[in-house]
């Protein structure tokens, strides 16, 4: 899947997600490998952006949040993150990475 395939997989996720009650909130969508590694050495990545590139750098990832409904805070989707990534598998993305529930990636 190149940019742009990503670009309408991750838009229509987003657009259905608004459409089923989520607020959801994107972000990381393409990432420098400085900025990588700067958060593997935080230990919130297993990518160091070098020897093991992240999905975000090509941008080919994003992390997806959901706001709470005053949109002062983050919560779990209404709809729970395994019916997302769900979603997302037949989009053609990669399934969920338990650990890190907001990453989308194909």
């Amino acid at each position: 899947m190149n940019r742009v395939d990503f670009t309408r997989a991750i838009s229509t996720l987003l657009f259905e997600m608004e459409a089923e009650g989520e607020r959801p909130i994107l972000d990381y969508v393409k990432r420098p490998a400085e900025e990588q590694r700067r958060l593997y050495d935080a230990g919130l990545s297993k990518c160091d952006g070098k020897v093991k590139v992240s999905k975000h750098q090509p941008g080919k990832a994003a992390d997806i949040y959901f706001a709470t409904e005053d949109g002062k805070r983050l919560e779990d989707p209404q709809k729970g993150w395994e019916y997302w990534h769900e979603r997302w598998e037949r989009l053609g993305g990669r399934p969920m990475i338990e650990w890190d529930k907001g990453h989308f990636e194909v």
